[in-house]
C-alpha cells in the first residue's frame, strides 16, 4: 500500500511539474522554472521511495538518486521562492548559482562517497547513518538552507500581506518535514507518504494561487491608473 501511494505521488509532481513548465513556457517567469526543477525531483525522491518502501534500501544507486533528489528539491524550491521574492536583484541569481554548485558537489560526492545502509527504512530515509562526511556537509547546506527560506519566506510574505496562500506553502513544506521527522522515530509511519502528497499539493496550490492574486492586484492597478 505505501509503495502504491509513493508512485501516486510521483505521479501527481509529475502532472504539477509539467503543468509549471507550461506555466513557464507562457509567462517566461523564473519562479516556475525553478519549481517544476523542484517537481521533477519530486519525481526522483518519490520513485525512489516506493521502489525501497517494502525491501528497505538495499540498493545503494537508488539511495544515490534519493539523496540528489530530496535535497534538491528543497533548493530549487528555495530559489523559485528568492525569484519571486526578488524578481530583479542579483540575490536570486546568486542564490541560483549556489544551489547549482551545491547541487552538482552533492550528486559527485554522493558517488564518490557511497553511503552505509544500515538501519530501518523510515531512518535511512531521514538520512540517519547514511548520509555521512562530505556528502552530509552538501547535503546540509541544501536542506537546512532550503528548508527555511521556504517556510519562513512564505510566513513572512503572509504576515505582511495576509494572503492565505503562503500558509499553503508554509503548511505545505512543514507536513512532510514533520511527518517524515516522526517516522524516523518509528511513530506513524502508516500515514507517512499519505502526508507527502498532502504537502505537495498544498505547496502546489499556493504556487498556483500566489501568481494569480499578484498578477490580479497588477490588473487592478493597471485599471485603476487608466480610470485616474
Amino acid at each position: 500500500m505505501a509503495s502504491l501511494l509513493f508512485w501516486a505521488a510521483a505521479l501527481l509532481a509529475l502532472i504539477f511539474a509539467s503543468n509549471l513548465v507550461s506555466r513557464y513556457r507562457t509567462k517566461q517567469s523564473p519562479f516556475y522554472l525553478w519549481w517544476s526543477i523542484s517537481f521533477f525531483l519530486y519525481v526522483i525522491a518519490f520513485g525512489m521511495e516506493a521502489l525501497t518502501v517494502s525491501s528497505n534500501w538495499n540498493s545503494v544507486f537508488e539511495y544515490q538518486l534519493y539523496i540528489i533528489g530530496s535535497a534538491g528539491l528543497v533548493g530549487a524550491m528555495s530559489v523559485g521562492t528568492t525569484y519571486l521574492a526578488f524578481p530583479k536583484s542579483k540575490v536570486a541569481v546568486g542564490y541560483a548559482v549556489y544551489f547549482v554548485l551545491v547541487e552538482v558537489l552533492l550528486a559527485i560526492f554522493a558517488f564518490v562517497s557511497p553511503p552505509v545502509l544500515h538501519g530501518s527504512w523510515a531512518a535511512l530515509n531521514a538520512g540517519k547513518n547514511a548520509i555521512v562526511g562530505t556528502t552530509q556537509i552538501f547535503y546540509l547546506l541544501l536542506a537546512a538552507v532550503g528548508g527555511p527560506i521556504v517556510i519562513i519566506g512564505a510566513l513572512w510574505s503572509w504576515w505582511k500581506t495576509r494572503r492565505y496562500y503562503n500558509l499553503l506553502i508554509a503548511l505545505g513544506a512543514l507536513v512532510p518535514s514533520s511527518a517524515g521527522t516522526l517516522a524516523s522515530q518509528g511513530i506513524a509511519t502508516a500515514i507517512f507518504p499519505v502526508m507527502n502528497i498532502i504537502g505537495l499539493v498544498l505547496i502546489f496550490l499556493g504556487y498556483v494561487y500566489s501568481r494569480s492574486s499578484s498578477q490580479g492586484r497588477v490588473s487592478q492597478a493597471q485599471h485603476q491608473a487608466r480610470g485616474a
